[in-house]
């Protein structure tokens, strides 16, 4: 009794204190200290866009200005970078409008600069038009028709006997049994503990 006594405070203290010691080992660094003769301050990420709207399939041209690595995404444009600009700082993207409903929609920059500075976002709306609707007396062609012929007899799904034979229930009994042995073994144990 004592022993248990001891392993659950033991286990008590570990649980309370654990997470506190966890948050203390992995605090971030943020003391990122400037390098002398450096008080410039960089200029702020730029996102471009044109045109501004379009229709699904529609091909843009997107630039983005960032003193970093830069991450261009959004649900309704696909961005693929083409190139770099003559100081590294200037990225040029093709993109392409997605298949969405028609409507407003984000376009993010994410700015993660190298000297350690926290990530700049920049969120540039884009418009994605309607599709023009079809003219009103045309009719879309029917499907055709795929006639399949049916093979073999019908299938109903009844059976007359076991469908397989995976033994489930006689795993479930010699599941039971080990149970019940088990018990009756912790049952005498105790009986005989008593004596």
């Amino acid at each position: 009794m004592k022993n248990t006594a001891v392993v659950t405070g033991i286990a008590v203290a570990f649980l309370i204190l654990a997470p506190g010691a966890a948050l203390a080992s992995t605090a971030p660094s943020t003391s990122a200290t400037p390098k002398p003769g450096t008080t410039a301050k960089p200029a702020a990420p730029k996102l471009t866009i044109t045109p501004r709207h379009g229709v699904p399939g529609t091909e843009l041209r997107i630039t983005a200005e960032c003193d970093g690595e830069a991450y261009v995404t959004s649900r309704a444009v696909d961005a693929f970078a083409t190139g770099t600009g003559p100081n590294g700082s200037v990225r040029t993207y093709v993109g392409i409008v997605r298949d969405v409903r028609a409507g407003e929609y984000p376009v993010n920059l994410r700015c993660h600069p190298l000297d350690g500075r926290p990530d700049t976002f920049v969120d540039v709306a884009f418009v994605v038009d309607g599709v023009p609707a079809k003219t009103p007396g045309a009719k879309a062609p029917a499907p055709k028709q795929v006639a399949k012929v049916p093979a073999g007899a019908p299938q109903t799904g009844g059976t007359d006997g076991p469908v397989d034979d995976s033994g489930a229930p006689l795993a479930a009994a010699a599941a039971m049994g080990v149970l019940a042995v088990g018990g009756s073994g912790l049952v005498l144990a105790r009986r005989a503990r008593r004596r």
